[in-house]
């Protein structure tokens, strides 16, 4: 155990060192206008207060759901508060970083609670430390008021609310569950409307804690009856009810829509789709002017390789007995087929949502390619980490077994 805990440990600091690049930048993108909320409530109200405050996010998230037809208040919310009392470069910074550190936290204990399996859990962690990128454009790691990483934290919990609806053995509980996962995935929605687009990830997360539950030979199949139950009921109705109140009451009325949310299809489409899958690839936003490493960036980088190899070291070191088991956990369970399917599917279902959404916008077509994704590309960064979190788990597992065979037939 102490093993892993090393590994744990090693890992979660190259992820806090990636994260913490964000102080280097300045205010980007639309942070640089919202940057003056203060002073303009200042003078629009005679004085900086929360209720003030309060009263200027309202407005303009009324403003967009008449003229845009778009509904995400808790982003005006939080931005306008975030802006108002952390004034100092370093401390709105100091927030960047913290809400996607927890974000990737958050991911980490996803994938435990699904797999059970901390060599998975650990290639994940790994993982996201390569697949997250800064860009020099349309970047949400460090602009849009911290509307990305804000929108991943309550989709998480979410989530891991949703799983345990799923797992509880009282049905009471798991209502209850439902009940909570239903009211944060809302909020999420609420914070950016792509979120509308990661409903599966919540089913599968249900799916998980309902195979908890089930016999080996219920295992093998999944049924309807799984989500259609009072403890899945409630985020149905937050999804439902998200998607008739924005795209059937708000979007019809509105009187200013942007070309931007106007949707299309064309052969661009499929390009446009298939550039943006691949946009959580490790190195894929690396351009040739990024290889000027400074001496500094090289001692990270070594710093960086130095902990990698000393953590999977950990993990692998120790001791096999003849049952094939890594940590007490068996292969045989963590290559489980239902399991790995359903993984396979939650990476999917964020690697893939945002070149779908682009791809049906005819204001991506001509723009957008392997060099300039948008908002999305944070959510495939996070996709993608699992995808790799599986190859790598399914790649040393056939590793350790062949071995395992060989000195057996020795």
């Amino acid at each position: 155990m102490e093993r892993i805990l090393h590994a744990y440990l090693g890992f979660t600091l190259i992820w806090a060192i990636n994260v913490s690049t964000i102080f280097r930048s300045s205010w980007a993108g639309d942070d640089w206008p919202i940057s003056q909320t203060p002073y303009w409530i200042q003078w629009r109200y005679g004085g900086l207060s929360i209720w003030n405050v309060w009263t200027e996010a309202l407005f303009w998230n009324d403003q967009w759901m008449k003229g845009a037809g778009r509904f995400y208040p808790l982003t005006w919310i939080e931005s306008r508060f975030a802006f108002s009392y952390l004034r100092e470069l370093w401390q709105y910074k100091l927030y960047q970083v913290v809400m996607l550190f927890a974000a990737g936290i958050l991911i980490t204990i996803i994938c435990f609670l699904f797999t059970r399996s901390h060599t998975f859990t650990i290639f994940a962690l790994a993982s996201l430390s390569i697949t997250l990128q800064f860009r020099r454009d349309f970047d949400p790691h460090i602009g849009f008021a911290v509307m990305l990483p804000s929108l991943l934290i309550k989709i998480f919990t979410a989530t891991i609310l949703s799983y345990f609806a799923g797992k509880a053995s009282k049905k009471s509980v798991g209502v209850s569950f439902g009940v909570l996962s239903g009211i944060m995935y809302f909020a999420a929605m609420s914070t950016y409307e792509f979120g509308f687009l990661l409903f599966p990830m919540l089913v599968i997360a249900f799916l998980f804690g309902r195979a908890k539950e089930t016999t080996n030979e219920q295992s093998r199949n999944f049924y309807l009856s799984w989500i259609i139950t009072l403890r899945f009921f409630p985020v149905i109705v937050a999804w439902v009810g998200y998607g008739l109140y924005v795209f059937a009451y708000l979007r019809p009325r509105a009187s200013a829509i942007s070309g931007s949310y106007v949707l299309g299809i064309s052969w661009s489409s499929i390009e446009v789709f298939l550039s943006q899958a691949l946009m959580g690839l490790p190195l894929i936003s690396l351009r040739f002017v990024d290889l000027r490493f400074s001496p500094f960036s090289i001692l990270v980088g070594l710093l960086l390789i130095l902990i990698c190899r000393t953590s999977f070291k950990t993990i692998f070191n120790g001791k096999k007995d003849n049952n094939f088991q890594i940590r007490g956990e068996r292969i045989e369970s963590q290559q489980n087929e239902q399991r790995t399917s359903l993984l396979l599917l939650f990476s999917a279902s964020m690697i893939l949502s945002p070149g779908f959404m682009m791809a049906m916008q005819p204001s991506w077509w001509n723009r957008a390619d392997l060099m300039h994704p948008y908002l999305g590309v944070m959510i495939t960064e996070f996709g993608t980490a699992i995808l790799i979190a599986i190859i790598l788990e399914q790649l040393i597992g056939k590793y350790i077994k062949a071995s395992f065979a060989k000195k057996k037939n020795l």
